[in-house]
């Protein structure tokens, strides 16, 4: 689940920044029809946001089951080590 999250994180950004680049393109080019672009980073938007969201909470501790603040070797709450 978190290389998914992590890929889509990635490809919505990614998806996000061309859009963005269309709309100043379009702008600059005084074409004030950009609703489908809006629409396109909106979602983009959401994806990001999804996807930062279950990284932060998918990172559970096997054994109590609590968020892990850090990366560690050891949970910051039990104690036992996580392989």
């Amino acid at each position: 689940m978190k290389k998914f999250a992590t890929w889509s994180l990635a490809i919505a950004f990614i998806v996000f920044l061309i859009d963005w680049g269309i709309m100043g393109l379009k702008l600059l080019d005084n074409n004030y029809n950009i609703t489908i672009e809006a629409y396109i980073g909106f979602a983009c938007w959401i994806i990001i946001f999804a996807s930062i969201f279950c990284r932060i909470f998918t990172n559970k501790c096997p054994y109590c089951g609590k968020l892990r603040i850090t990366n560690g070797v050891y949970c910051s709450y039990c104690g036992k080590k996580i392989d």
